[in-house]
């Protein structure tokens, strides 16, 4: 492998790694400035919360669409068209004047954000040799990581030292340069060679059994992560008697250990065909961390250090999971395949946040992380008990 072409795919791996960043970043864009929109637009958190219900619908509704479209067109144009987007729109949220422009830009977002699985994917797939595309999937999921554990901070720093609009202004600015950065990026990106060809893999050729099964995979484990990102603030203070602000350390600890198990899970995937059996393995210990945390038996101190090594199991099992998916597509229809499946981490983030929200109604915390470890557990059978063992 020539110098030239390593180079031109760590710039491939760092555009797509870049724009999932942004993806991620943009999801968590307005949560932090609710307080400055409430009192800005003269809206309650009921309404707010609307605005995310629309940003991810869109996203859900729209995405598999995409997944279409980019193995018909190319992912290249696709992914471009939605970043600028989704960018644009976030940008131009610094203009609204009312609740209903603030609705209909997000909604414009969310259809933006739709097309950047399967279009990243693709694009991954096709520009990086195939012994480093575990590596090249854990870089593009320790984007979004990251930017899931930056965003609060930077958009409440950059609201602290502007305003609220100036903050989705210069967010949304990023997005919009990226997108002219692909624009110009040449021969960088790579696409499918069955994309745009006539040997397409017709939809029905796609509903296999191993996507189906990777579509409730996606929902178990979004249900399972979302109870404990979306709530430790709730639940860590109720059964160890710490801060909130401590809670959330906390929670930036597991956030941080995905981002680097992440990674690790990467170069372990360039070396293994057993990725079946990291997964299974990850999301045991897993359990067993959060049901120990559930108990509320173990010292606070050490809440943390299951945080830790949780993160590190979770994030370990992204690029192993990603060739799994990548193995059960057929020619010329990967993005559609991550469409379908990553609907599936839409649904379980937007159903299980009610079933939760009922556990915390009537003082069940520890149920929250329970709850959590079961749906790994049902994660986990699926590759357990699946016929196809690449499943």
């Amino acid at each position: 492998m020539t110098a030239a072409v390593l180079s031109r795919e760590s710039r491939a791996i760092g555009l797509i790694g870049f724009a999932h960043f942004l993806s991620h970043f943009y999801m968590l864009s307005l949560p932090p400035l609710f307080l400055h929109v409430r009192d800005d637009l003269g809206v309650t958190f009921v309404e707010l919360g609307v605005v995310l219900t629309v940003y991810n619908a869109a996203t859900a509704i729209l995405q598999t669409p995409m997944g279409v479209l980019v193995d018909r067109i190319g992912a290249r144009r696709v992914l471009i068209a939605g970043l600028f987007l989704n960018a644009a729109a976030i940008a131009l949220v610094g203009f609204t004047t009312s609740y209903w422009q603030l609705l209909a830009l997000f909604l414009l977002a969310g259809a933006g954000n739709s097309d950047f699985h399967p279009a990243d994917y693709v694009i991954l797939t096709a520009s990086v040799d195939g012994g480093r595309q575990g590596r090249a999937y854990s870089i593009h999921s320790f984007g979004g990581t990251l930017a899931f554990a930056a965003a609060p901070a930077t958009m409440a720093a950059l609201a602290a030292w502007f305003d609220w609009r100036d903050a989705l202004m210069i967010a949304g600015l990023a997005g919009i340069l990226l997108s002219f950065a692909f624009v110009f990026s040449g021969e960088t990106l790579k696409e499918d060679a069955k994309t745009k060809s006539r040997e397409r893999t017709p939809l029905r050729g796609v509903a296999s059994r191993a996507v189906f099964l990777f579509f409730l995979f996606y929902i178990f484990t979004a249900a399972s992560s979302i109870g404990v990102t979306a709530f430790a603030a709730v639940f860590l203070p109720a059964l160890y008697n710490v801060s909130v602000e401590t809670a959330n350390f906390m929670l930036s600890i597991l956030l941080i250990g995905t981002a680097v198990g992440t990674l690790f899970g990467g170069a372990l995937a360039d070396r293994t065909k057993r990725h079946d059996l990291v997964l299974v393995v990850a999301f045991l210990v897993y359990t067993v961390l959060v049901f120990a945390v559930g108990t509320a038996a173990i010292p606070a101190m050490l809440v943390a250090v299951a945080f830790a090594a949780g993160g590190l199991c979770r994030g370990a099992v992204n690029p192993a999971r990603d060739i799994m998916v990548r193995e059960s597509a057929p020619p010329g229809a990967l993005g559609t395949v991550f469409a379908l499946v990553s609907t599936g981490f839409n649904i379980g983030q937007g159903l299980a946040p009610l079933i939760y929200g009922l556990l915390l109604d009537g003082g069940r915390f520890g149920g929250v992380l329970y709850l959590s470890g079961v749906f790994t557990l049902l994660a986990a059978g699926l590759l357990l008990f699946s016929r196809d063992r690449r499943m």
